[in-house]
């Protein structure tokens, strides 16, 4: 029931700054939309999900994403189909872009970057900063359930059936392969 079915925790905890932000909220098998980015004061002990808030922003829809922080910003999708990204201090929304399919993955922030992908296979780019700028959209030819990662000027995103690894340059060396 919409009502009173459980609400989740997906994603992970990330701690910054005596901070920790979560997603929370929202049940994927009930039917239960309703879900928030919160911010939680670090320093208490205990059940300090209502106790230690400090602020909470609302997502489009049930959320699977852990938040990335970057300085000043959190980055989290849901599965609204919306990218966010708020205030890390007041939790308000800076912007928020939709990407045209649910997203089930987290996004990952380097080199002043976030990434994160879609069901429906794009990679999103975004400039990690408070006024929204696409960087690039790739079309991976496949779902993107997980986290991009990146190491040594490489970036990897896994789809539902290949992993690739996209150079610096941009080269992702996308080529028929055999399974």
């Amino acid at each position: 029931n919409k009502v009173t079915s459980p609400s989740n925790i997906y994603g992970m905890p990330v701690f910054a700054s005596d901070q920790v932000f979560i997603a929370a909220g929202g049940d994927l098998w009930h039917g239960k939309n309703e879900a928030w980015l919160k911010c939680i004061d670090a320093s208490q002990t205990g059940t300090i999900t209502k106790s230690g808030e400090v602020w909470s922003y609302p997502l489009e829809r049930h959320v699977m994403s852990t938040p990335a922080v970057s300085g000043d910003l959190v980055f989290i999708g849901d599965c609204g189909r919306h990218v966010h990204c708020v205030d890390r201090k007041t939790g308000e929304g800076l912007w928020k872009h939709y990407a045209e399919a649910e997203i089930w993955g987290s996004p990952m922030v380097v080199d002043g970057k976030v990434f994160i992908g879609t069901k429906k296979g794009d990679l999103w780019v975004f400039a990690a900063q408070p006024e929204k700028e696409i960087l690039g959209q790739i079309d991976m030819k496949a779902p993107i359930q997980g986290t991009p990662t990146a190491a040594n000027q490489t970036l990897y995103v896994a789809t539902m059936n290949r992993l690739y690894a996209i150079s610096e340059s941009g080269e992702s060396g996308m080529r028929p392969e055999r399974p």
